[in-house]
């Protein structure tokens, strides 16, 4: 079996693009994968059509979350209110502007009471924005069951932080993206959310400073009900000895019972995260352990449906007891393009703080987990201080700048600096300086581009050991004469160290954050060839049937491309962040990647070694010649590496962002530009761990 690689966080995904049709393809069989002796190839039609996209999350036992309920109230418009709301000049008494806002002898007030609703935690105000809207305060004030009515909350209008989205494009010469399944949902603007705690009756004011106002004003009021699983979440770690910034503990979408079937944004990815944005939720801070995830679920849809983003904007949440909270879809480690930072979401992460942060001072657990999903965020593919700064390019959407400026900005910086916004708060802002010293001490020598960031490792398949470098003991023991099939099968950025058994079909795989694991998926003659192909940032168990020309791959399907003789080589060839299944056929030198692209590129006989060299998140096809030692990389000039009896290695070893040339032989490690290292003998096979 040839070598492949990929980077950190393109693990690979199955297809999401059209394409020209391939001779050699055929269709993916709906329903689980089996890897059975006696199963039939797949029928080809010559005509394989892309797979459609879908969350593979809401067809997982669980996805459909814990129930939440909402009320919509409307209000109409201010020239002609909804029944029992009320349009005046007059400012409702009692009910406050929110922070910054200032009436005028233009200024109107939309108001409405509910004495008795359904239950209710949170209340969301949304309206149809048909061109530029002024200013717009929300007063809410909530009745609690079987009390009194509470304070007024005031808040402004939030930002419609969400950018167009569009598909990346097949490949195929002269295709163009498409817009996102969820694109065209009818997006609305909206105040900040206000959680309110259970409560049955609700009065609102709805303020303008100033014409033109908004239309279709309405309330959605959220009732994220009770789960038995609210009480139950992870502690923040400490990370004041961890040797480099590893993935901190971060509560799952699942553990606050995100419905993953009103889920409607296709995740997006951008090539790497390049800074980090901070914000607040202004939800406010006198909340409970428990009501975490019920603010997050309120969160969740207010911005998915009564928005209509199709998701949660910001990537994770942290509360103020400093526990971190997975936001938006698409994988914890990987550039996700979020929805928080309008203008600038892609090439940033969103890290949102739980809480109003105007005038209370940002906890220091909360600065603690801040730090820590920021290390570790800017650890995963280019050497970045966070104390230092970066060019954005971006604007346009809800931004400061008109479309395509360029902006300098600190690489932790604050949602105001790109966007018309208070937020994070004036104490959110004062926390800035802590996060980000706090972060670069726990990057350490990751910072400097020099700094080799992959785990160097060789399996021994005399006796079945892995070795890593600096340790002359085995850190792992599968089977003999296994083959090394490391990758991220957790989903936190880090390569897993794990075999696949010829004989048996069985995976040993040492889970970074779990332990040890064994599961069987596959038969005698397969080869294996794990790679997302789901989109879930989790490389999945898959291999393929030279016999039938058949890919096997777990809780995805079957599928047809191949033939005996042919080498698998899994990646993300397209930019749209899963993997396509593809294949190098040495005796001929012909790729295909299913239903994207067939063509004849490097010599018969070579190794096919494919990789993002180029640093721009997308696989480019690659081989390396036994023969004469040379890297052929598609689009790129050639370089010569090794001698005749390596093995090449190629990936990302030091802090550049671009897969290096490397190759493996008796027990050293030489790559390109990078250096050499000693690690394992003569016999064993490279392991190099991302």
């Amino acid at each position: 079996m040839g070598v492949w690689a990929t980077r950190r966080y393109r693990r690979g995904r199955v297809l999401a693009a059209s394409g020209c049709a391939l001779a050699l393809l055929g269709g993916l069989t709906a329903g689980g994968a089996t890897a059975r002796p006696s199963d039939p190839p797949v029928a080809s039609d010559g005509l394989t059509a892309p797979i459609e996209w879908a969350n593979p999350a809401a067809k997982a036992p669980g996805g459909a979350g814990v129930p939440t309920h909402m009320t919509r109230v409307e209000l109409g418009d201010f020239d002609r209110p909804a029944a029992g709301a009320i349009a005046s000049h007059s400012p409702l008494a009692g009910a406050p502007l929110a922070e910054g806002y200032h009436r005028t002898t233009r200024s109107r007030t939309l108001t409405i009471t509910r004495s008795a609703t359904a239950p209710f935690s949170a209340v969301g105000v949304t309206w149809r924005e048909t061109g530029r809207v002024a200013g717009v305060s929300v007063a809410v004030r909530a009745h609690a069951p079987g009390g009194d009515w509470g304070p007024w909350q005031a808040v402004g209008a939030g930002e419609a932080d969400r950018d167009p989205v569009t598909v990346p494009s097949s490949g195929r010469p002269g295709a163009r993206p498409s817009p996102s399944p969820g694109a065209g949902t009818a997006e609305r603007g909206g105040a900040d959310l206000v959680w309110v705690g259970r409560s049955d009756g609700v009065q609102i004011a709805v303020s303008t400073t100033g014409a033109p106002a908004p239309h279709d004003v309405a309330a959605d009021l959220i009732d994220p009900t009770d789960s038995p699983g609210d009480a139950a979440a992870a502690s923040p770690e400490d990370a004041s000895t961890a040797p480099r910034p590893s993935m901190p503990a971060i509560n799952s979408r699942a553990s606050w019972g995100a419905n993953e079937q009103i889920m409607g944004w296709r995740p997006q990815y951008a090539p790497l995260v390049k800074a980090v944005a901070l914000h607040h939720t202004a939800t406010g801070n006198d909340y409970a352990e428990s009501d975490v995830p019920k603010i997050l679920r309120s969160i969740y849809e207010y911005q998915t449906v009564s928005r209509g983003w199709g998701d949660i904007g910001y990537n994770v949440l942290v509360d103020r007891f400093g526990r971190l909270w997975e936001g938006r879809s698409g994988g914890l480690s990987r550039p996700v393009v979020g929805a928080q930072a309008g203008g600038f979401n892609t090439g940033t992460a969103g890290i949102a703080m739980i809480g109003d942060y105007r005038t209370t001072p940002v906890p220091p657990a909360v600065v603690e987990a801040a730090a820590q999903y920021t290390a570790w965020k800017l650890s995963l593919s280019q050497a970045i201080d966070p104390r230092g700064s970066v060019t954005l390019t971006g604007g346009g959407s809800t931004s400061k700048y008109p479309s395509g400026t360029t902006v300098t900005v600190p690489r932790v910086f604050p949602h105001r600096q790109t966007n018309p916004t208070e937020c994070p708060g004036a104490k959110g802002m004062d926390a800035l300086p802590a996060i980000r010293d706090r972060a670069a001490a726990l990057l350490g020598d990751l910072v400097k581009p020099g700094t080799v960031r992959a785990r160097l490792a060789a399996y021994r398949p005399a006796d079945g050991t892995v070795r890593v470098a600096g340790s002359p003991d085995p850190i792992f023991t599968s089977g003999p004469n296994e083959i090394a099939v490391p990758a991220d099968y957790d989903g936190d950025g880090q390569s897993d160290i794990a075999t696949w058994s010829p004989t048996t079909g069985n995976w040993t795989i040492l889970l970074s954050g779990s332990g040890r694991t064994t599961v069987q998926w596959g038969l005698p003659g397969d080869v294996p060839a794990p790679a997302d192909y789901d989109g879930d940032g989790k490389a999945d168990l898959a291999v393929f049937r030279p016999a039938n020309g058949v890919w096997y791959i777990k809780g995805v399907g079957e599928l047809q491309l191949g033939q005996p003789g042919d080498q698998p080589v899994p990646g993300d060839y397209t930019g749209d962040g899963r993997a396509e299944p593809a294949i190098w056929r040495p005796s001929t030198g012909l790729w295909a990647i299913r239903a994207i692209r067939e063509w004849q590129f490097g010599e018969p006989g070579a190794i096919a070694v494919p990789a993002d060299f180029n640093g721009d998140g997308v696989m480019e096809p690659a081989v390396w010649s036994p023969m004469t030692q040379q890297f052929t990389i598609d689009g790129q000039a050639s370089v010569k590496l090794g001698d005749p009896g390596d093995t090449p290695v190629p990936g990302q070893y030091d802090g550049d962002g671009r897969a290096d040339a490397a190759v493996y032989h008796d027990g050293r490690f030489d790559v390109r530009g990078v250096g050499k290292y000693e690690v394992g003998a003569p016999g064993d096979v490279a392991m190099p761990l991302y």
